[in-house]
């Protein structure tokens, strides 16, 4: 058996039952980016938080057999259908240069734009600010324009609007909200593999230095709540957040 699917075995026997890590957001000051709270059972959701603006983004299609490696098996077929069902998913945008803007660069953005503003230092925009600024991973089965603004922004991911703007060409925004496709954006972290394991999917990442990957991938379900756990190649589960509003 790979080291790949031992990984991903040890984690469903030992850790993916636990479910999604989410960050337990504190309201305070706009200028606090860099304070982040202690993670928590659950899924962080931005339903209720304040309404998202207008926006701009796109595409670089990777197979996701070539980004993950994966190779011949010596275990049974039988064996390795119950335990990983690869998903086939496109990185749609993979920026490995990328970077996420300073704390002090956020913050002037931010104050800069008049939808922000004065609203950072308040609530519920100063709860949310620090949620978002306090994840790397951030999940969407829903698209529009104006609710990718709050993503975009409070994320850092708007120094990288231009660059990722095909995501969105097409049919693809119908077919997200449809429930055919969901999305998932990967900062400082490599996409290694996504499964569907245990009515979930379960997604391995590599923490990298640099880069930004926007991922989209056929769903298997139709729950409300995308029932997706994120973890690293060294078994670590990691807190991920989730954007539809």
């Amino acid at each position: 058996m790979s080291h790949l699917f031992a990984t991903a075995l040890l984690l469903t026997l030992g850790a993916g039952s636990a479910g999604l890590l989410t960050a337990s957001a504190q309201p305070t000051q706009a200028q606090s980016f860099n304070s982040i709270s202690p993670l928590q059972v659950g899924l962080i959701s931005t339903s209720s938080a304040v309404p998202a603006l207008g926006n701009s983004l796109a595409q670089v299609e990777v197979p996701l057999s070539a980004e993950a490696g994966i190779g011949a098996e010596t275990t049974s077929l039988s064996e390795q259908s119950q335990s990983l069902d690869a998903i086939a998913a496109t990185v749609c945008a993979n920026l490995p240069e990328w970077e996420r803007p300073s704390a002090i660069a956020q913050t002037k953005q931010l104050e800069a734009m008049p939808y922000y503003g004065e609203e950072l230092d308040t609530a519920p925009m100063a709860e949310l600010a620090k949620a978002w600024w306090g994840h790397d991973f951030f999940i969407f089965t829903t698209y529009g324009l104006s609710a990718r603004t709050d993503p975009l922004y409070l994320s850092g991911v708007w120094t990288a609007m231009d660059d990722i703007w095909d995501c969105y060409s097409g049919d693809r925004p119908e077919q997200i909200n449809q429930g055919e496709l969901a999305e998932m954006w990967l900062l400082h972290h490599r996409l290694v593999s996504l499964e569907w394991q245990d009515s979930q999917y379960l997604v391995t990442v590599e923490p990298v230095g640099s880069g930004l990957q926007l991922v989209q991938f056929p769903r298997r379900e139709s729950d409300q709540t995308l029932p997706l756990s994120i973890v690293s190649t060294t078994g670590q589960a990691l807190a991920v957040m989730s954007g539809d509003w």
